[in-house]
């Protein structure tokens, strides 16, 4: 390209914007076709700039929009609110006078005025313009409201501050009846059960029972055979299931070895169950004294024996006595093993609380309804019951049951405890007999050569509740029999 020639321009294909001007006098002229814009009377239709020019446009309204004509259909369009104008006419028609809840609201408003008006003149007054107020009655409807009872409003006039304060204070008796005062006095443990025996019931009662029974009693071959299949049954329902599980163990369990387990008995033990199953069934010499040991032992011989089955019937598995961890732990380890079956009852409703997921899945229950409606009459034998005369009858007879089982050392220690009880009994500030007093006597007549050997022996008594050791404030130990003085002196003279 030559130095001396002309540069070239570049020319683009963008278009100019338009001014602002340009646009206003292009949107004006456009508003003036369409006819919402009157023309202007001057000559030059760009020149808007001036004031007095923009004051004479006038914007015109939309005819459509703002027509007064009718259109068809404008009710369909409108909102329609509920009249309740026509229901309160008809209500007055009907009364034909004021209502009953207009005049309670007239009285009202005219007493509490009469109270504020008597607390300001002073409190001596303020009892004898209450007096003087007549409230007048509401008149009663001839119509729909003639039935309505209406509260007097005479005491919704007084303000409840005042009727607390002018309320009369009675002392608060408690009775002292007692059932020591009663015409009848209080029943010998067997005379209640002879009552409860002699009892007679209606023939649809006893019909009714007889035919539960046998409902019961059907379900007996399907239990031998989920026994047989591992698996354990737990019986519940309301009434006494012990008749139940005696006839099943009478009929279907005669030729197998068993071991019967009430657990409602006050003074039982999972040791005397273990001991039951160790000495008396499987005649072995060997009785460890932990129950821990004693169950590893028992479930190792019938490991051995595997085509001997041992069939545990519990009465009341939830009882007093087997209802804490220990105890249903061995019972879930001995129904664990194979050739060990177990089948129990309950009777608490929230029995199958004692049992967490561990332990049901070693008892791998299947839960049997077996509704009877039969009395609890031996369950409720041993318990406390305030219609029955407490002679101690019942605690004797446990205490004698216990020691019967019990080794000759073991007698002995007892009846040293006894005796030393006996004679001590009139002082009234006795704690107990001292465990290092009762390890001199024992060791003086050489019952006992050591402290473990006495503390084993303790164990077996604390275990059947036979004695109570309770440790003062300087530490020492001291052993109780919670008995009577006149049964512990008929228990030692049964057994001296």
């Amino acid at each position: 390209m030559a130095s001396g020639s002309s540069p070239l321009i570049r020319k683009t294909t963008r278009q100019k914007k338009p001014s602002l001007k340009a646009l206003e006098s292009l949107y004006i002229s456009k508003l003036k076709h369409s006819g919402f814009v009157r023309q202007s009377s001057s000559d030059d239709d760009n020149n808007f700039t001036d004031e007095d020019d923009y004051q004479d446009v006038e914007i015109e309204k939309p005819k459509l929009l703002h027509s007064n004509d009718i259109v068809h259909g404008d009710e369909i369009f409108k909102f329609h609110t509920q009249k309740r104008q026509g229901l309160a006419r008809k209500v007055a028609e009907v009364c034909n006078e004021n209502t009953p809840y207009i005049e309670r609201r007239k009285a009202k408003t005219k007493i509490e005025k009469l109270l504020q008006d008597a607390d300001s003149s002073g409190s001596d007054n303020t009892e004898e313009s209450d007096s003087e107020v007549e409230i007048p009655k509401p008149a009663r409807s001839k119509g729909k409201f003639s039935k309505t009872k209406l509260q007097p409003t005479a005491s919704r006039g007084r303000s409840k501050y005042n009727i607390l304060q002018t309320a009369p204070q009675k002392k608060i008796c408690t009775s002292n009846n007692t059932l020591d005062k009663l015409e009848t006095p209080r029943l010998p443990q067997y005379q209640l059960q002879k009552l409860l025996q002699d009892t007679k019931l209606s023939q649809e009662h006893e019909r009714a029972l007889k035919s539960l029974s046998e409902i019961n009693t059907g379900f007996f071959s399907k239990w031998v055979f989920l026994l047989n299949e591992n698996f354990n049954i737990l019986v519940y329902g309301l009434g006494s299931k012990r008749n139940i599980l005696n006839q099943f163990h009478t009929e279907y369990l005669k030729d197998s070895p068993v071991i019967v387990v009430n657990g409602f008995f006050p003074t039982l033990s999972i040791k005397s169950i273990l001991d039951g199953i160790i000495v008396d069934l499987l005649e072995l010499e060997e009785n460890p004294a932990n129950i821990n040991e004693a169950a590893e032992l028992i479930i190792q011989e019938f490991n051995s024996m595997p085509k001997t089955h041992l069939y545990l019937i519990v009465h009341n598995i939830e009882g007093e006595i087997l209802r804490n961890s220990k105890t249903q732990n061995i019972l879930a380890k001995l129904s664990a093993t194979k050739n060990i079956h177990l089948l129990a009852s309950i009777d608490h409703i929230n029995a199958p609380l004692i049992w967490d997921h561990k332990k049901l899945n070693k008892f791998n229950y299947i839960w049997w309804d077996v509704t009877s409606f039969s009395p609890y009459t031996v369950e409720n034998s041993f318990e406390l019951s305030l219609m029955v005369q407490q002679s101690g009858s019942l605690a004797l007879s446990s205490l004698r049951n216990v020691f019967v089982s019990l080794t000759s050392n073991s007698k002995r220690i007892y009846t040293i405890i006894v005796k030393h009880q006996l004679q001590n009994a009139k002082n009234q500030y006795y704690q107990g007999l001292a465990f290092k007093d009762l390890y001199m006597a024992c060791r003086e007549a050489f019952i006992v050569s050591s402290d473990l050997a006495l503390r084993a022996q303790l164990a077996e008594f604390t275990d059947h509740k036979m004695v109570k050791m309770k440790r003062s404030v300087d530490g020492t130990e001291y052993l109780i029999i919670p008995l009577a003085k006149d049964l512990l002196q008929k228990f030692l003279e049964e057994n001296a």
